[in-house]
């Protein structure tokens, strides 16, 4: 492991045990903080001919003029541009394609964001475009949203979610474990985030979630994600009743969006999915 890392974690768990609210505080600030290069935010935004300003500050954007619908839906830090080789798979005469850049991503310039906002801008392209859609792809965070907003609203027909987690309390736990943060700061953090997010962590179970859900659902994760392990997308599976899995080696948690087989495999879904 790396010294510096190391280093890093021993000092910020000496202060979490000193001054717990302090640290959760920190915390939060880091995890509520999109890291992303600006060139990465307008990648792959040439595909898209029309875009729209949601209320909350997220972006709507589209392109293709086919009479089904596909949402897509990047994760914590992502960018459309991640989806590139699958959307450019994607027929524009088939399908009308649809990109959501909640709060602080894409173009928005917000220094902040959180879990809430990919939801919330979920359910504002919902309410916007008034609509169903006969697919939604999101990675990581992204998916998490979309099982969110697929149960408030039901407006997906077959969802595909990659690298998703089964609970967001095992992001945070995931966290704070990172930054070695001692049990009361820990605590400390979830309740903030809590706060930030306006619900609790027990709404976001996923995997509780998919329990009610009966749309196709094609699970993708690889066995050495090292940010969200593979075992939370085997919990999902089990969850949903009418769900599929393909698992990927050594692609890791975002570079599997590259991987040809993935791309080949959410066509195949696409194509042969029997939407109600």
């Amino acid at each position: 492991m790396n010294i510096a890392l190391n280093m890093f974690q021993g000092a910020f768990g000496a202060y979490s045990s000193i001054l717990p609210r302090q640290a959760a505080s920190k915390a939060v600030e880091w995890m509520t903080s999109p890291r992303i290069a600006p060139e990465r935010r307008l990648s792959c935004q040439e595909l898209f001919s029309k875009n729209v300003d949601l209320p909350s500050g997220a972006r709507l954007s589209s392109y293709g003029s086919g009479s089904k619908k596909i949402l897509f839906l990047h994760g914590w830090s992502g960018w459309v541009g991640q989806f590139e080789g699958l959307i450019r798979e994607i027929n524009p005469f088939e399908y009308t394609v649809y990109a959501v850049h909640p709060l602080g991503h894409g173009e928005s310039k917000a220094v902040r964001s959180h879990p809430g906002r990919f939801i919330e801008a979920l359910l504002e392209t919902i309410e916007y475009l008034n609509c169903r859609f006969d697919a939604a792809v999101g990675h990581s965070l992204g998916a998490a949203a979309l099982v969110s907003a697929q149960a408030q609203t039901g407006s997906f027909e077959g969802m595909i979610l990659i690298s998703s987690p089964a609970t967001i309390e095992g992001v945070l736990n995931r966290f704070a474990r990172f930054l070695n943060l001692g049990k009361r700061s820990k605590n400390h953090f979830i309740r903030a985030m809590e706060k930030t997010v306006g619900m609790p962590v027990e709404k976001l179970n996923l995997a509780l979630i998919a329990e009610a859900e009966k749309i196709p659902v094609l699970l993708i994760h690889d066995k050495n994600d090292q940010e969200i392990p593979a075992s939370e997308s085997e919990s999902l599976l089990l969850a949903f009743e009418n769900s599929q899995i393909f698992r990927t080696i050594g692609w890791g948690h975002s570079r599997l969006l590259q991987n040809p087989a993935v791309t080949q495999k959410i066509m195949q879904f696409l194509d042969s999915t029997p939407y109600r």
